[in-house]
């Protein structure tokens, strides 16, 4: 009541009911149109403050995923926006999992060769009501599936689980066989990672460990994933995410993906967002991609004194081959 009344607004209680300007106030609503007022602030373009809050909600679409209520009160859930503008860029991968929503960005969008897939996560506590039966297993055979038919995979949300610094990726296995077979060859991630000005071993402020963040650790080993925490500019430190007493919050990526990752921070904590947990942003840069099929030589030949060059698309894969 003191806020409104310092806002400048007319306020009045009557019999319990509170009147901000005429109108009962509702705080649920109110807290939602603040909410996609700052969401819209921090991605406009235009610096213009909008005059109309409500506005900015409708320039949005959320999808939802809710969980299973145990009791009266609601038991929340996992909500994804978007800016109305890119919604033909924007499908919902229905699955079955509580866990998390699956939305998959157009690689038109990115003007890329692939799709990114964004898993939108949320693990309930090991001691909370809501707790399922091997959460993390549930999450990774959902990742299992959609790994299938996407290299570009983005997990990110609230996992509950505290890995501390403990190593993420299965680095080069040294055989002491002289022939080596297939299952002994691992990746050189370690390099690949500070090639890419990113840490091999993530620093983190949280130095405790749970059985979430173990099973974590083994999905990420298992699956090539990578966490973004601790590792790249702009959280090279490792810093808290919740109650500034632990990191539970995670961007975590693909291998493929990596190349991609610009940087990434934890903000600073806010009350609009969260009762106890820190935002967290990412930018990550596509390249745009030229067409470099060799199809008409006056397009993709480049003359050097007499010879002529043909140029040829880049593969990632080979790039060892040039070393």
């Amino acid at each position: 009541m003191k806020k409104k009344r310092a806002e400048g607004c007319q306020v009045k209680l009557v019999r319990d009911i509170l009147y901000v300007d005429g109108e009962i106030y509702n705080e649920e609503r109110n807290v939602e149109d603040d909410i996609a007022t700052n969401t819209q602030t921090d991605t406009k373009m235009s610096h213009t403050p909008d005059k109309n809050p409500v506005q900015k909600r409708k320039q949005y679409t959320f999808k939802f995923k809710n969980r299973k209520s145990h009791s009266r009160v609601k038991s929340g859930g996992i909500a994804f926006g978007y800016k109305n503008e890119i919604s033909k860029y924007i499908h919902i991968i229905e699955t079955k999992s509580s866990l998390v929503l699956w939305a998959k960005i157009s690689a038109d969008f990115q003007q890329t060769d692939e799709d990114l897939v964004i898993g939108n996560v949320y693990i309930p506590p090991e001691n909370s009501l809501y707790k399922i039966t091997d959460a993390l297993n549930e999450l990774e055979q959902e990742l299992l599936t959609l790994s299938v038919n996407y290299k570009f995979i983005m997990l990110v949300g609230d996992f509950n689980s505290r890995t501390a610094s403990d190593i993420d990726f299965s680095n080069i296995v040294n055989s002491k066989h002289d022939i080596v077979s297939d299952s002994d060859l691992c990746y050189d991630y370690s390099n690949t990672l500070q090639e890419l000005n990113m840490l091999s071993i993530r620093k983190s402020k949280d130095i405790s460990k749970n059985t979430y963040g173990n099973a974590l650790l083994d999905i990420c080993k298992n699956n090539n994933l990578f966490i973004l925490n601790g590792r790249v500019n702009g959280d090279k430190e490792g810093l808290f995410t919740c109650r500034s007493s632990s990191v539970v919050d995670y961007f975590i990526c693909s291998f493929e993906l990596l190349d991609h990752v610009v940087n990434m921070h934890v903000d600073t904590f806010s009350s609009l967002y969260s009762d106890v947990h820190c935002p967290l942003t990412l930018l990550l840069k596509f390249k745009i991609e030229q067409n470099t099929d060799v199809t008409e030589a006056e397009n993709n030949d480049v003359t050097s004194g007499s010879e002529n060059i043909k140029l040829k698309k880049w593969d990632n894969e080979k790039k060892t081959r040039f070393h």
